[in-house]
């Protein structure tokens, strides 16, 4: 005789569990979204990806403007200066004196033709009487000939890992 073994079917649900499902589904999905309205999308806050700052004058654009040294005088200038009008100009980038300091400070100059991108650390542009200390900041004066005059903070770093080479050029004794 055979033996005979009972269908297997799977068990039935009662619409009570299937509508409970589907609703901590719907609760699941909406508290998830509300999420987002908590935490902002991070590329939408605008930050300067870089060491140094931002400046405009005039037709002039400065980016990662900083300044290198270790806080005993000289600085070496770094960044990138960009002429973008049509004419030549003369840039002077020079720090506001220190009340505490015991030598005024020096400034720098360098010419642009229309449209020429120079990077500011290999023109060889130091300033000197500049006594703060790498992560301190230094207001800098910077005048465009073709657009006036801007005071910007910049940054002190150390001459050491990516800045290591930026030093100020030797001086004859």
């Amino acid at each position: 005789m055979k033996r005979r073994y009972p269908a297997l079917t799977p068990p039935r649900r009662s619409s009570t569990r299937r509508v409970s499902t589907v609703l901590a589904g719907v609760v699941l999905a909406v508290m998830t979204t509300g999420c987002q309205v908590n935490s902002p999308v991070q590329t939408n806050t605008p930050y300067v990806p870089a060491d140094g700052v931002p400046a405009n004058v005039g037709q002039l654009a400065v980016r990662d403007l900083l300044l290198v040294g270790d806080g005993n005088g000289t600085v070496v200038i770094s960044g990138s200066a960009i002429n973008l009008g049509e004419q030549d100009m003369t840039v002077q980038i020079a720090a506001q004196a220190d009340p505490n300091a015991t030598a005024a400070p020096t400034g720098s100059e360098i010419q642009l033709r229309p449209r020429e991108q120079v990077n500011l650390a290999t023109k060889g542009l130091q300033l000197s009487g500049v006594t703060t200390k790498p992560g301190g900041l230094v207001p800098l004066t910077i005048t465009s000939s073709t657009g006036g005059t801007g005071v910007v903070k910049v940054p002190v770093l150390a001459p050491k890992d990516y800045y290591s080479t930026v030093t100020p050029a030797p001086t004859g004794s």
